[in-house]
């Protein structure tokens, strides 16, 4: 039924809300700020089309209540079962306002807006709708669902779009039709954004309104045309498109590519004279899946073996499948899906292609990628959502294997550049459609790597223990030094004790550091033993004599120990014991002297308070008042203050094995670089920078903490550098040392690419 232009409704109030063509309003409807009026035949349509729909989402949240309860009790772990019942319990509550979001967000679809240039664009970088929304999983069953829809109804949806351009004054496209499988899907996912689910239900979600509402909307479509048809809205529609089908002229004669009639053809009758890639909606029909399949297999066979000299090259996909269509003398667009899907995997390679963790031979090896990478994409909607697919597997694992492989002098040889080039051609030569053969190469390639890996391993382990010890050995002499400068500095010794405690029990105390530690109960030992010797040689007499008479023997069971232990010769080991024997025993006989002197002086001072008692006596005894021979005192020993366990302990605590205590002075501990230094993962990747022309890459191997070093070794597992900390931080200061990114090369493309789009989105609003 044709609307005059002199009833159009001008826009209330948003410049994209447009003006729609009818005479009346909806009886009894209220008029919304922004809203426009509708004409009867359209609104009868929409309040159809959205009871029909409510009445099959009620349907979802039956279907899905039972999914979500059996997913639950077969989850993995107790976070994705929680998960789940959560998600349970707020479905339940929530499925009355979501089926009321739903119907809402339908019926605002039919304020129709205008399409701009840029939202038509099927190339344009900004139009990838399978990257629009936050999650991936969830754009990628959205976009398959609406695609399936937009096949399997596409002609009573033709329909539908027709009548709609017969009533409105906007021009009705995929996007803008507001019972089109875009705007219906749109509507429940706005719907249920709000809703706080995890992914697995969320996808749950998406399916079970996939089977209760897209698959069905064969039936909405047809009862909306039937009372289209009732209203008198191109009654006789159907029968006409069949007319023209028949009536439609056969092709042209081909026409050179490129002239200008190859661009030009009948609008009416969707047919273009010329033959390549056409625009969608420009009448000529989307390619097939299978048949677009088929011209990118025949590219793919096509593409040379290599770009020689390493030269990295992007495919122009889109180019290529003109070329090809010329080539067969075809004429097809490209439905929107199989466009984005395109664009996406080359902003996927464009990515790859300028990563900085890969050589250019590397690069330009997996760029060959491309095309059969699109296929899977094409043929297998779950290649962007699903991480553990063969296909991305493989080629991370090409990827994560390069990360540290440089190009030198005739690199063409080496084994793993080699490898890489068999996988890529066998990709090339096999896969068709059957994605198994990503799977082989994946477990093929595995084993090389692995067999790469072991070869490194092994010297890398052998450069690794050599630091470690090296490390071990340097921090136990300095321990060890730090206990006997404690024990020895500024104490006078006889010399036998300080060959003792410098020929047998330093190397005592150095292997019990090398073996066990200095946290060890044998460290403690030997410890105590290097001080007992110490101390029985100025412990002072006679007050320890008796200690000493105990301590002795197991302080000579325990030299005895430490003499085995270094493996001491014979004639040495006798030669000191008989040294402290002699020591011992003047100690002893020096005691005993003290203790006859004392004895001999309280003697003395005994008989002179009797002589001075009879001096009070009228007679005198002759002897006693005879003069008394003075006693010789012995000279008191010094007394020497030992350090005690605790005291040794701490000494041993603060030695400082760094050797770098000038370059420390140049960075301070809140410094960014120095705090980085803590935070470096083992097997992480860098680059290194030595001069202007020196530059290699490097993995972290080991950090050595008794002396806090860094070791740096290449893929082949030999050592290429090492820093202590201070040193590091400096060079991650300066960029001579620069980390390279971690995570999966398929991952992050994935990650840049989203990022990149939703920043223009962003700019463009």
């Amino acid at each position: 039924m044709a609307m005059k232009d002199t009833d159009s409704v001008a826009p209330t109030v948003a410049s994209n809300v447009v003006s729609m063509r009818g005479a009346q309003s909806e009886p009894g409807q209220s008029r919304r700020s922004g809203s426009v009026t509708l004409p009867p035949p359209v609104v009868a349509v929409r309040d159809k089309a959205k009871a029909l729909l409510m009445d099959h989402a009620k349907q979802v949240f039956a279907k899905v209540d039972d999914s979500l309860f059996a997913m639950a009790e077969k989850a993995h772990g107790q976070e994705e079962q929680d998960g789940l019942f959560q998600a349970l319990r707020l479905l339940r509550v929530e499925r009355r306002r979501l089926v009321e979001r739903f119907a809402d967000a339908l019926e605002q679809g039919f304020q129709v807006r205008e399409i701009s240039a840029d939202e038509e664009d099927p190339y344009s970088a900004d139009n990838l709708s399978l990257v629009h929304n936050d999650d991936l999983e969830q754009l990628v069953a959205v976009d398959t669902m609406v695609a399936n829809a937009k096949r399997d109804f596409a002609e009573p949806l033709t329909e539908i779009t027709l009548r709609l351009n017969t009533l409105l004054s906007v021009k009705i496209y995929d996007k803008n039709n507001p019972l089109g499988p875009d705007a219906i899907c749109d509507a429940f996912v706005e719907a249920s954004r709000a809703l706080d689910l995890h992914i697995r239900a969320r996808l749950t979600l998406l399916k079970k309104f996939e089977q209760m509402v897209m698959l069905n909307l064969g039936k909405v479509y047809q009862q909306c045309n039937d009372l289209f048809i009732e209203q008198g809205v191109l009654p006789s529609l159907k029968q006409q498109r069949r007319a023209a089908r028949q009536q439609r002229p056969a092709p042209r004669p081909q026409q050179p590519a490129g002239s200008a009639s190859a661009a030009q053809g009948d609008s009416q009758a969707g047919a273009y004279a010329g033959h390549g890639l056409m625009p969608l909606g420009s009448g000529a029909a989307p390619m097939a899946p299978q048949d677009l399949l088929s011209h990118l297999g025949a590219l793919q066979s096509h593409l040379p073996e290599s770009y020689g000299d390493g030269e990295v090259q992007l495919l122009n996909v889109n180019s290529m499948l003109q070329e090809r269509l010329v080539e067969v003398r075809q004429s097809a667009a490209l439905a929107k899906m199989d466009s984005d899907i395109i664009k996406l995997v080359e902003m996927l390679f464009s990515f790859i292609l300028e990563d900085r963790n890969l050589a250019e031979p590397i690069k330009s090896q997996l760029g060959r990628l491309q095309l059969p990478l699109l296929k899977v994409a094409i043929a297998d909607k779950s290649f962007f959502s699903k991480g553990g697919h063969p296909a991305r597997k493989l080629l991370n694992e090409l990827a994560d294997a390069c990360t540290g492989w440089q190009a030198k002098d005739n690199y063409e040889k080496d084994p793993l550049y080699k490898k890489i080039g068999e996988v890529v051609a066998r990709v090339l030569a096999e896969f068709d459609q059957d994605i198994n053969i990503f799977s082989t190469l994946l477990e093929s390639f595995r084993e090389f790597i692995e067999r790469e890996r072991k070869r490194a391993q092994r010297l890398e382990q052998r450069i690794v223990d050599e630091a470690d010890g090296k490390a071990k050995t340097k921090a136990a002499r300095a321990r060890v030094a730090a206990v006997m400068d404690a024990l020895m500095a500024e104490r006078d010794l006889p010399p036998v004790v300080s060959e003792w405690l410098e020929k047998v029990w330093a190397n005592m105390l150095f292997l019990t550091c090398i073996k066990e530690g200095t946290e060890s109960e044998s460290w403690s030992r030997d410890v105590r033993t290097a001080r007992d010797l110490v101390w029985s040689v100025h412990a002072p007499m006679p007050e320890s004599r008796k200690q000493l008479l105990g301590l002795l023997p197991t302080l000579q069971g325990r030299l005895k120990a430490g003499v085995e232990a270094v493996s001491l010769n014979s004639f040495e080991a006798r030669r000191m014991f008989a040294g402290l024997k002699e020591i011992y025993r003047e100690r002893f006989a020096l005691a005993q002297r003290l203790l006859e002197e004392r004895s001999r002086q309280v003697e003395q001072e005994a008989r002179a308070m009797a002589a001075e008692a009879a001096s009070q006596a009228p007679i005198k005894d002759e002897a006693e008042s005879a003069p008394q021979t003075p006693v010789r005192e012995e000279p008191a020993e010094p007394v020497v203050e030992l350090p005690q366990m605790e005291e040794l302990e701490q000494a041993v605590a603060e030695v400082e094995l760094q050797p770098d205590a000038v370059i420390r002075e140049e960075i301070a501990e809140t410094d960014t670089h120095w705090q980085q230094t803590f935070r470096l993962a083992q097997g992480s990747w860098f680059e290194l920078k030595r001069g202007e022309e020196e530059q290699f890459r490097c993995r972290l191997a080991a950090v050595i903490k008794d002396i806090d070093q860094f070791i740096f070794v290449n893929r082949n597992g030999a050592k290429v550098a090492e820093f202590t900390r201070a040193e590091l931080a400096i060079a991650l200061r300066k960029g001579e040392l620069m980390s390279m990114d971690d995570g999966m090369l398929f991952e992050r493309a994935l990650q840049s690419v989203i990022g990149t789009v939703r920043q223009s989105r962003g700019e463009m609003r």
